[in-house]
């Protein structure tokens, strides 16, 4: 893989130190919000400030060699250690520091926002987080680069503002259209699940099932509730998962585990030779490509596997069994529950077809956070606002609306538009995949066409490599076009 080069073997050597500081301050933000007692925030925050600077200052030190190497793998790692380096010097520790602690107090501002369902409690964390954010994005940017372009290179290296408009433009109406049309179609094609009792401890045991039979591997990660499911990666051998809790609805925590099983499988197909290079958030080589390409996967596992037919030909007689509720449901009847397009309030409950205005709520309303378009402190009203306008409904209270996302908590702006290009891409993939109901053999080739190469290529170039194209939104659309004619004739 990598060259014998002293200079290379030099690099590494370092970046595995980076590597290991990065996962050490990944385990405090995992503990932080999975188990880490109330009173312990304060004092999280300045440890997870401390290893921010130590980082970033190991950083800023880092000798970069001149390589004349034809090794992809070692012109890679130079690529992406330059980068790293060279974002790093443009920021003083001071800010990284700054950044760090506050968006730990935030993140635990929001949980309480949240449980007491009242947005003003998270306000003012939310200003410092956002004014620090972009503060950095400033220092950040090129001359060629907006500020909100700056943010969503953290997230998915090269993309622009400008291209997601573009996509986000063109798919709107015809998104739109499709839901007021399968909304009908699809009333109350749920009503024999939801409302009733299931066994928390049952559902978190029946979804290890299905993510194992994904390939999951349980010795190298784990499952856990927390108060938004995420994945989070401290090797290719401890990668951890979590989901939330629903007593009176199967699906959330279900399919919450399916989505971050698909993360989770990214991270532990990644090959094992590209272990410990994966330095801070989606920087080094050892991680996924950004999170489009990350979350084409988590989509293509959720919905396009996940609430197909066949898929829960296999699975369907042992959920049953484990959830007396269901006794008298049929195969087609819980195939048409999970399948069902309605407006609804929370973004990770959305259907397939709504989902993807849910996103396009968020883009807007942070792009003018970021602009200064819009204050802080107007949140609610903005987001209620669209909600009415894009989904014809209003929240009743701000843990349904404005704070049921954890992203803004962290100083994630920027993430949210790669949900949707990420659902787009699986569509994509699917495409290009075996025709096959084996998830062994659909998970190998994800292994093998996605996964190992960690982001030793950007996502256009893996994605023209895997497909002949770079993203192409018209196959996400017939793909939900064929599955409900289908499914609803």
């Amino acid at each position: 893989m990598f060259s014998k080069d002293k200079n290379i073997q030099r690099l590494l050597e370092t970046a595995h130190g980076l590597s290991d500081i990065s996962s050490a301050s990944a385990v405090l933000a995992w503990d932080q919000e999975v188990y880490m007692p109330i009173k312990g925030g304060p004092a999280r925050a300045k440890q997870m400030a401390t290893m921010a600077g130590m980082f970033h200052n190991n950083l800023i030190n880092l000798q970069i060699p001149n390589v004349k190497s034809k090794n992809i793998y070692d012109l890679a790692l130079v690529r992406e250690m330059k980068k790293l380096k060279a974002k790093a010097t443009k920021i003083p520790e001071k800010l990284i520091k700054e950044i760090s602690e506050a968006a730990s107090l935030a993140q635990q501002s929001w949980q309480l926002a949240k449980q007491k369902k009242n947005f003003g409690l998270f306000a003012t964390s939310l200003e410092k987080i956002l004014k620090l954010k972009i503060q950095a994005a400033k220092l950040l940017k090129t001359k060629h680069q907006s500020i909100y372009d700056a943010m969503l290179d953290e997230f998915e290296p090269g993309l622009t503002e400008k291209q997601v408009d573009y996509v986000f433009l063109a798919l709107k109406p015809k998104l739109i259209k499709l839901a007021k049309k399968l909304k009908f179609l699809t009333l109350n094609a749920d009503k024999n699940i939801v409302n009733k009792k299931y066994d928390l401890i049952t559902q978190c045991k029946f979804g290890l099932k299905i993510a194992s039979a994904m390939g999951y591997d349980q010795e190298a990660g784990r499952l856990d509730t927390s108060a938004h499911p995420f994945t989070i990666t401290f090797s290719n051998c401890d990668v951890r998962i979590t989901t939330w809790k629903n007593k009176k609805d199967i699906r959330p925590s279900l399919f919450a585990i399916i989505h971050e099983s698909g993360h989770a499988l990214y991270e532990q197909g990644v090959d094992p030779r590209l272990d410990r290079l994966q330095i801070g958030e989606g920087g080094g080589l050892g991680g996924g490509i950004g999170m489009a390409m990350h979350e084409s996967q988590s989509r293509l596992w959720e919905n396009i596997i996940g609430r197909s037919e066949w898929f829960w030909q296999k699975y369907f007689s042992s959920l049953k069994s484990q959830f007396p509720n269901l006794k008298k449901i049929s195969l087609k009847q819980f195939i048409k529950a999970i399948n069902v397009v309605k407006p609804s309030l929370v973004r990770v409950e959305a259907d397939e077809v709504t989902y993807g205005l849910h996103i396009m709520i968020r883009y807007e309303i942070e792009k003018d956070l970021v602009a200064g378009k819009t204050k802080v402190r107007d949140l609610p009203k903005i987001w209620n606002a669209k909600y009415k306008e894009y989904l014809g409904m209003t929240p009743k209270n701000d843990a349904k609306g404005v704070l049921q996302d954890i992203h803004w908590s962290h100083g994630a702006f920027g993430y949210f538009p790669t949900y949707l290009l990420g659902t787009l891409i699986s569509a994509q993939l699917w495409k290009k995949m075996p025709k096959t109901t084996d998830l062994r053999v659909l998970r190998e080739w994800l292994r093998k066409n996605i996964h190992q190469f960690g982001r030793i290529y950007t996502t256009d170039e893996l994605l023209k490599k895997i497909t002949g194209e770079t993203l192409n939104p018209k196959y996400f659309l017939e793909y939900l076009e064929q599955k409900f004619q289908r499914l609803y004739r």
